[in-house]
């Protein structure tokens, strides 16, 4: 007898049994006992299919096929975590703070060997190409509101909070700009599949994929879906489609997301993996904060013998389910209409409990966030010098990771086009620009640094660092978000200076200055300093 949804080869099996059972019996016996042994158990208890899991169906589906159904509600809710939960929100500055802060800034570093142009020339070009992202930077925004480093916090955010940023790269003729090239920031709902392309499988979610899954075309709605009363023309629904890049192999569209699985066509907001944890945590401490407002209220009650006395004064509105509305407020006296009686009401929260149980829940929310606890609970109470300097160690090996990432992904790109129009018009000097496109463009960039936990000990780590070999001083100069040639050519004029002012005073400026620096020195430093009003 065929069992229902019985497979071939399940059904080929069982006929093998029986045949091996016309022969042998204890051969077919030994032969299902060891099917079924594997069926329920395999080598791998996590694919336990028991009863103690039998509830468990993770799904097979691909990448888009996993996410695309489900993308729109993770979003919204993410910008809800975003708009309304403080542990959220928290983390979200946290990170873009730490990624992008003031900025992600360039150092140009062309190869020179690889040009055949010499130290000299190779400085001169740096200077200029640093002084044409110094002027594009503030015209970055094609809707005039950021500068580019302002659109880098922006980007990043996005990120975080829908998963995915849009930005298109225009040429706007706009003379009081002094390059053409602007960035249109475009939000993750803008990408959306045209009703008319529903049918299209090589459509997903807006974007049009080719025969290995990468991006051909981008469906860009021209207005916001949630620009439901705003929007000019909001009756209409029309939409761009934008090629991926253009003839020559430029990008005309930032599709900027992480991928986390092959074939994955657009990003996962960052809170995905605990968006229930935030909200769980947020419902369970409004409803001990509500009972703890409650036994805050010391309340005395009376009950009157007179019903029309009782009813003066007494609450008639009601909810939608016919019950009576009252308030309880500090110090309140409240009158009881006859019949009626309270009983005894002692919540006693918050409880013991109340703060492990918040903590906890907050390590699972850090663990799934890839975030040190102190960080998202932006609580340093427990922790020691060690344990302080661990936590921070391991969050800014993941701010490095989202920095690199995003210099590779956005400042790079850009920079190329900025100095690309420079060098059209003749204000780059650069041979053979196109040829050896990506030497003239080489970069390194600088985000902003971390201050010390323990200034003295990490600079005695650095210098010690420089002076075996394993580092330079632009890697520590870098580590702190600064430029080491314009530290060197700071602490140069401040050597002159210094220089100049002692020959001008005849005295020592104690530390800033070649000498023995001794107690003459501090003598005449202090004496110098006591005169003018400044020594104490």
């Amino acid at each position: 007898m065929t069992k229902k949804n019985e497979s071939f080869g399940e059904r080929l099996s069982r006929g093998i049994d029986n045949l091996v059972g016309i022969f042998s019996p204890g051969a077919a016996y030994r032969r299902k006992a060891f099917r079924r042994a594997q069926g329920l158990l395999g080598s791998y208890r996590g694919a336990d299919k028991t009863r103690l899991r039998g509830n468990w169906w993770p799904g097979s589906g691909s990448a888009d096929e996993d996410l695309l159904p489900d993308l729109a509600t993770l979003r919204e809710r993410s910008r809800d975590l975003n708009r309304n939960d403080a542990h959220a929100v928290g983390i979200t500055t946290t990170v873009t703070s730490n990624t992008v802060g003031t900025g992600i800034k360039p150092q140009s570093r062309v190869k020179t060997k690889n040009l055949g142009i010499s130290d000299e020339a190779a400085g001169e070009f740096q200077q200029i190409a640093e002084d044409n992202w110094e002027k594009w930077c503030p015209f970055a925004d094609a809707g005039n509101r950021m500068d580019f480093y302002e659109i880098q916090n922006l980007v990043d955010r996005q990120i975080l909070e829908n998963g995915e940023i849009i930005l298109l790269p225009l040429m706007l003729p706009d003379k009081s700009r002094p390059f053409s090239l602007a960035l249109d920031i475009i939000e993750a709902d803008r990408l959306q599949t045209p009703p008319d392309k529903k049918g299209d499988k090589s459509v997903r979610y807006g974007v049009e994929i080719g025969e290995r899954g990468e991006p051909v075309a981008y469906y860009i709605r021209e207005t916001h879906p949630g620009d439901l009363t705003l929007a000019v023309n909001r009756g209409q629904i029309k939409f761009m489609r934008i090629p991926a890049m253009n003839e020559t192999g430029r990008k005309n569209v930032f599709h900027l997301y992480w991928v986390n699985r092959p074939g994955q066509t657009r990003g996962v907001p960052f809170f995905a993996p605990v968006m229930n944890y935030f909200k769980d945590l947020a419902d369970y401490m409004e409803a001990e904060l509500v009972a703890a407002r409650v036994a805050a209220c010391f309340a005395i009650f009376v009950r009157k013998e007179d019903s029309y006395a009782a009813a003066v004064g007494g609450t008639s509105e009601t909810n939608s389910k016919g019950q009576r509305i009252q308030e309880l407020e500090p110090g309140m006296i409240d009158y009881l209409s006859p019949g009626e009686d309270i009983s005894a009401f002692n919540p006693n929260r918050p409880g013991g409990q109340f703060e492990p149980f918040v903590d906890r829940i907050l390590r699972a929310i850090s663990t799934g966030l890839n975030l040190p606890y102190e960080i998202v609970a932006k609580d340093f109470s427990k922790t020691n010098y060690s344990s302080a300097r661990a936590a921070l160690l391991e969050a800014r090996r993941y701010f490095m990771v989202r920095q690199s990432w995003l210099a590779r992904k956005l400042c790079q790109p850009v920079w190329d086009m900025v100095q690309e129009e420079a060098f059209l018009k003749n204000q780059l000097p650069a041979k053979s620009f196109y040829e050896k496109k990506s030497d003239w463009c080489r970069v390194r960039w600088i985000a902003p640094g971390w201050q010390w936990v323990d200034p003295v000990k990490e600079a005695k780590s650095s210098q010690m660092a420089i002076d075996i070999g394993i580092s330079t001083m632009a890697d520590e100069a870098a580590s702190q978000g600064k430029d080491w040639e314009e530290v060197l050519e700071q602490r140069a004029r401040e050597a002159t200076k210094v220089k100049d002012l002692e020959e001008k005073y005849g005295v020592k400026i104690l530390g800033a200055s070649s000498g023995d620096g001794g107690a003459g020195a501090q003598g005449d430093l202090v004496g110098a300093a006591s005169d003018t009003g400044y020594g104490g």
